[in-house]
């Protein structure tokens, strides 16, 4: 096992702390309880996730089939506005030709005849009209006789909107929602003849081309298996259905009775109003025996332009029969994952709790003393390398409890030998400490002696005995040097004394000396200032007078004016070299004031330490023997001690 210490175990953080202080103590003491309580809790979230998570696909797919029928109805609802826009362009275009103003029938029938060449296929007819006493009559026709009156030829509804024709002018067109003629099925387009304004043009272009682009058309692009499409005017009638051109009998028939059926239409109104160009969806609509006998949902759209609405309709199994299926398999997945981790964890957790169980039967048997157990399982797991290694912990244990036997024995054997030392060990300890108490009274003779048996204890005597001889020797030796101490401190003190006495009395002769010397220099001075002044005085009266020779006697004064300088100089320097001397005898008469000063103390202090000495005992004296004198040179120490064998000998 490592000496080091164990690594303290981590602090369970504060949720941790707070689940085990809520968690009842069944569930914490039971491995099946929590692994049970943590299937469950699996099973919950992995239910209400995959059951949101579900829902949330639904209605995402859900939105995206609304948004497909919607997008439907708007496509339908811009290519019939696209259709629309075409004829009414292709009206104003015609009624703008100059033949229409004022030629006769045979004239404009060929005009006619020759426009509908250019125009699109779905032109079923045009005619031009003017108005009659009796109401409105063809001019010139694709078709017609001239002189017919349009009430003979089911467009009576031209006479029914006279009014609005006599106030008809400019590029403006008429629309005529749609009308039978004949076989056909067509919407009518009347304009104004540019130039002529009593008379119109009539387009009549057939729906049956555009009828087949609408969803349950035959030859259409069909979306939706069993969906159709109707195209309602504001009055509640069907102008537009798919493959119109067979006379179905939906046509120009009322979409439905039932206001709830209608609602579509009112909404789309309310697009029309507000000028948008968006789509609408109702995804639930109660059957209706005028649209579906069964739930249905319908998409609408506004067509510009007209007061016309496309009205697409589809049963809802059908058009959110996707979004069911994804909602049915999202609830079966989630059902078959909360009971696939039911079972797979129920046997795991079977498993698993059985193997901790018998696990912890083992170690109670152990604890209670049964080392002999075995761990043996076939799992390679974790709890297979658990059992491994309570395993080991038993074979551990096994030896470290005979280990423990083997080392009680050998340690009972040499607890018996140690008690026999430490005996032997006291007594020589008592032993010694008297030894060493004599010595530290002052017997410096006193050693310890050796026995042979405890080479420590032995090695302590050998160590002691040399410390306390050296002792002895030292001892001597300090009490022979304090004496030859203190009398040669004696001595010094005596010289220093004597030379600074002298040192005092040359340094006042050489004061006195300087004090004369200056009081020379000062009479040198006032003679040679004196000779100067003679000197001046001679040399006035040579000018004055110069028959006079006074040159040889000025050189001599001038001679003797620079001896008497040269005289003061130098007793000015020979005083300064006495004042320096006086300095240095003046220090040094210092300096051996201090040296006696010290030999004194030297002395003083010497007496305690001779004082201390005297009280230790040693069997010889050893002396400092000086070759020379305090006085003289250096002092070379001679020990005198006495050998084994009692004879003494000098060591320098």
């Amino acid at each position: 096992m490592s000496d080091e210490d164990p690594a303290p175990e981590e602090e369970p953080n504060a949720a941790i702390k707070l689940l085990t202080t809520v968690t009842p103590d069944f569930l914490r003491q039971s491995y099946a309880a929590k692994f049970g309580l943590v299937l469950v809790v699996m099973a919950l979230l992995v239910g209400v996730i995959g059951y949101a998570a579900t829902g949330a696909i639904a209605a995402e797919t859900e939105t995206n089939v609304e948004n497909d029928f919607r997008s439907v109805a708007l496509q339908e609802s811009d290519i019939i506005q696209e259709w629309n826009e075409r004829n009414r362009l292709a009206t104003t275009l015609v009624s703008d030709s100059p033949t229409f103003r004022d030629s006769g029938g045979g004239e404009i029938r060929v005009s006619l005849r020759e426009e509908m060449g250019s125009l699109a296929r779905d032109v079923h007819e045009m005619h031009v009209l003017e108005p009659t006493g009796d109401g409105y009559q063809v001019v010139g026709s694709t078709s017609l006789d001239a002189g017919t009156a349009v009430s003979e030829v089911e467009r009576g509804w031209i006479d029914e909107r006279s009014n609005e024709l006599a106030d008809l002018a400019g590029p403006r067109v008429i629309m005529q929602d749609t009308y039978r003629d004949g076989s056909q099925r067509v919407v009518g387009y009347l304009s104004p003849v540019t130039g002529n304004t009593k008379r119109v043009l009539l387009l009549e272009a057939s729906i049956f081309d555009i009828s087949t682009t609408l969803e349950g058309a035959e030859d259409g692009e069909n979306r939706f298996e069993t969906g159709f499409t109707r195209v309602v005017n504001a009055e509640n009638n069907v102008v537009m259905v798919p493959d119109a051109g067979d006379g179905g009998s939906a046509l120009l028939s009322p979409y439905s009775l039932s206001s709830t059926a209608r609602q579509p239409l009112d909404e789309a109104a309310q697009l029309r109003n507000d000028g948008s160009q968006a789509a609408g969806v109702i995804t639930d609509m109660p059957p209706n025996s005028g649209v579906l006998e069964e739930t249905y949902t319908v998409g609408y759209a506004p067509v510009q332009g007209t007061n016309w609405v496309v009205v697409t309709h589809a049963p809802r199994a059908q058009v959110f029969g996707f979004v069911q299926t994804v909602q049915s398999w999202g609830l079966y997945a989630t059902i078959g994952a909360v009971l696939l981790i039911g079972i797979v964890g129920t046997a795991l957790g079977l498993s698993t709790s059985r193997a901790i169980d018998r696990l912890t039967r083992k170690t109670e048997d152990m604890q209670e003393g049964d080392l002999d157990v075995s761990f043996y399982t076939h799992r390679i797991d974790n709890i297979g390398r658990l059992y491994d290694g309570f395993a080991d912990m038993r074979d551990s244990l096994k030896e470290q409890i005979q280990e423990a036997e083997r080392s009680e024995k050998e340690a009972e054997v040499a607890r018996a030998e140690a008690e026999e030392m430490a005996t032997h060990l006291q007594q020589k300890a008592e032993e010694y400490s008297e030894t060493m108490q004599q010595c530290g009274a002052g017997d410096l003779t006193q050693r310890m002696s050796k026995d042979g048996e405890e080479e420590s204890m032995d090695r302590i005597a050998d160590e002691f005995n040399e410390m306390i001889e050296e002792l002895e020797k030292t001892t001597g030796q300090l009490k022979s040097y304090v004496d030859e101490v203190e009398e040669a401190g004696a001595e010094v003190e005596s010289s220093a004394n004597t030379v600074r006495e002298a040192s005092e009395q040359v340094a006042e002769s050489i004061q006195n000396i300087s004090d004369g010397a200056y009081d020379q220099k000062e009479r040198l001075q006032r003679i040679s200032e004196t000779m100067d002044s003679i000197a001046a005085r001679f040399e006035d009266i040579s000018r004055d007078h110069p028959e006079v020779d006074f040159d040889d006697a000025l050189d001599e004064i001038r001679q003797v004016a620079g001896d008497l300088e040269e005289t003061a100089n130098l007793s000015e320097e020979t005083m300064a070299e006495s004042e320096n001397v006086a300095g240095a005898a003046e220090e040094q008469a210092a300096e051996l004031n201090e040296v006696g000063e010290r030999a004194h103390d030297l002395q003083r202090y010497a007496q305690p330490l001779r004082d201390i000495l005297n009280r230790f005992e040693t069997e010889a004296e050893h002396e400092f023997v000086f070759s020379v004198g305090p006085t003289g040179g250096s002092a070379t120490p001679s020990v005198s001690s006495e050998d084994d064998d009692g004879d003494s000998e000098d060591r320098q």
